[in-house]
């Protein structure tokens, strides 16, 4: 009996210890949670350049745009599950930004600083939802995602910039006569070549008459 007794006490008291070092690692976790909650609450600041008022106008009728830029400057403040929940969200909407940009400013520059842009935001979205988060790496990505923020609006901004870009005086008649002058070449080099087929028809006709028959 007394022997019964003692292997209860070692499984009661085994699960105890357990119990604690489950206690333990609770703990442990959930400091750590609260740490890497305050360090990507004080970098996480998405800033969107102020730009000219033509632009600015484009960009107010970019649906699109507007939602993911709404969504990125809400910043989550209860807890670390709010910021994997923004994240998130905010991935979801950057998939769709480089198909639907405006006609204005779709070109390959711009497309390609929004599909970059996507792919970082799913980066961090992947190291948010970790189970142990890498905070160094999410303080980098963070600051990448805003330089690249930053890029979308120079290769916008450049659009106009090129446009405002006056022609020089006298460029269009330059442009002009270069025209003028490819066709006036194309129509001279088609002629002489119709000329040599015709010559080169005539020779051969002059020759087979100048060819006696062969007779039997």
């Amino acid at each position: 009996m007394k022997f019964i007794y003692s292997i209860l006490f070692v499984l009661v008291l085994a699960a105890c210890n357990n119990f604690s070092d489950l206690d333990a690692d609770s703990e442990k976790t959930k400091a750590r949670n609260e740490q890497v909650f305050k360090t990507i609450s004080k970098e996480w600041n998405f800033v969107f350049p102020k730009a000219r008022p033509e632009i600015e106008n484009t960009l107010k009728n970019w649906e699109n745009w507007n939602q993911f830029q709404k969504e990125l400057e809400q910043k989550p403040k209860t807890s670390l599950l709010a910021f994997q929940m923004k994240i998130k969200n905010v991935a979801q909407r950057a998939d769709s930004l480089h198909v639907t940009v405006p006609e204005k400013y779709n070109n390959p520059q711009v497309r390609s600083r929004l599909i970059t842009l996507d792919t970082q935001l799913n980066s961090l979205n992947t190291y948010m939802h970790l189970q142990v988060i890498p905070e160094k790496k999410v303080t980098s990505l963070i600051k990448t995602i805003n330089e690249e923020i930053k890029s979308v609006y120079i290769q916008i901004e450049e659009i106009h910039i090129k446009e405002a870009i006056p022609t020089e005086i006298g460029e269009e008649e330059m442009i002009r006569a270069l025209d003028t002058t490819r066709m006036a070449s194309s129509s001279f080099f088609e002629e002489n070549l119709e000329k040599i087929d015709s010559t080169g028809q005539q020779n051969n006709n002059t020759e087979r008459k100048k060819t006696p028959f062969k007779r039997k």
